[in-house]
């Protein structure tokens, strides 16, 4: 089984209008308070390793908005508590705005092989309307810095914007492939309570989408990606063979298991499930504590829960969901009657066993799930 960690850092530059995570701008003078803690939960977290950690991921809020020296703490928390694999995967998520030379140096230094760079878009309107703290100009000085680094780099784009036309998207990931990336995730854009994108929702200011021109923003993307040998390996996740995120595939994988760090961080064992305290003050409270168990927001997954999500977390994968396998541990029948009529739409196929998701049916990703898991 695989174990992996990861890390939440809750600092960002700028909070946009999109994002729901639990981030916060304008507290970096926080950093040292969070550091002290964040050590003690490593050390923590090492001594409930079972062995080897084969990926480590560093997420947020902006990882890269830690200072030099704060992101030199971290990565040294992580070497000197975790036994890390000989091939380790080590993620670092950054934005433009925040990536120094001097801080991927640091981070390459001391153990990070793998930069995910927040782009999501080149065209200069959109990202003032998201609220990024980034101009295009600055999106390409990051990239020069990842492509020049020699580490392996990824970058993200959204799709579905408010105002957005096709055009415009394909634009911005002609303009990415510019640096012959070998991953690339594209993301359509949900609405999340809470977020001003949201707020502008409920107030009638914003409206979402039609649904063709996100399925085409969606097709033309895998069309033109899979053109430049980066072929989707997960619904939003494109790669060049053998570049896929090892760190992401653990998450997708029911058998595999992770270790959680920092506030809002989900843990996962095979059928146990748990998340750290959401709110930043919450978490400090919770290590000034020790840690404790019922700090934890857990939830033991029962057997039709896990068949549930053996389903979900399959069908978003290329590879599918192995009806074998799921038959030999669950002892019970896959619905062979929805999965033919779903063949029979041009949605779903079966091949070597598994049912993998083809054509429009990655758009109904969400639908096709629950009709096979029910």
């Amino acid at each position: 089984m695989t174990q992996s960690l990861y890390v939440h850092v809750p600092f960002c530059e700028r909070k946009c209008a999109y994002c729901d995570f639990a981030s916060w701008a304008g507290r970096g003078d926080e950093e040292p308070r969070w550091l002290d803690r964040i050590e003690r939960e490593l050390e923590l977290r090492g001594s409930q390793a079972t062995g080897p950690v084969s990926s480590v991921f560093f997420g947020g809020g902006t990882p890269s908005a830690l200072s030099e020296a704060g992101l030199e703490r971290l990565c040294r928390a992580v070497s000197d508590n975790l036994r890390l694999d000989a091939a380790a995967e080590w993620s670092m998520e950054a934005n433009p705005l925040s990536l120094t030379r001097e801080k991927l140096a640091v981070a390459r230094n001391l153990g990070v092989n793998r930069i995910s760079l927040g782009v999501q878009s080149f065209d200069p309107s959109l990202l003032s309307r998201m609220g990024r703290a980034h101009d295009a100009d600055q999106a390409r000085e990051a990239l020069d810095l990842v492509a020049a680094s020699g580490l392996r780099w990824s970058a993200d784009l959204i799709f579905a914007l408010p105002g957005q036309t096709l055009e415009q998207f394909l634009s911005s990931l002609e303009t990415l492939l510019e640096w012959s990336p070998s991953h690339v995730s594209f993301y359509g854009l949900t609405l999340e309570p809470g977020t001003d994108f949201w707020k502008e929702h409920e107030a009638g200011t914003l409206a979402e989408a039609d649904e063709d021109l996100y399925a085409d923003m969606y097709g033309a993307g895998v069309k033109r990606l899979a053109a430049a040998g980066i072929h989707r390996y997960e619904v939003s996740n494109f790669a060049a063979p053998g570049e896929e995120c090892r760190h992401n595939q653990a998450y997708w994988d029911t058998g595999s298991a992770w270790l959680a760090a920092g506030n809002a961080a989900h843990g996962y064992a095979p059928h146990l499930r748990w998340r750290n305290p959401r709110g930043l003050s919450a978490w400090y409270d919770w290590a000034d504590q020790g840690f404790p168990l019922q700090g934890l927001i857990a939830e033991d997954l029962d057997t039709e829960q896990r068949w549930t999500e053996e389903w979900f977390l399959g069908l978003r994968q290329a590879a599918g969901v192995d009806l074998a396998r799921l038959e030999r541990e669950y002892a019970k029948d896959p619905p062979r009657a929805a999965i033919a009529r779903r063949i029979a739409a041009g949605q779903v196929e079966v091949v070597g066993g598994k049912v993998r998701l083809v054509g429009d049916g990655w758009l109904l990703l969400d639908a096709i799930a629950v009709e096979l898991s029910g």
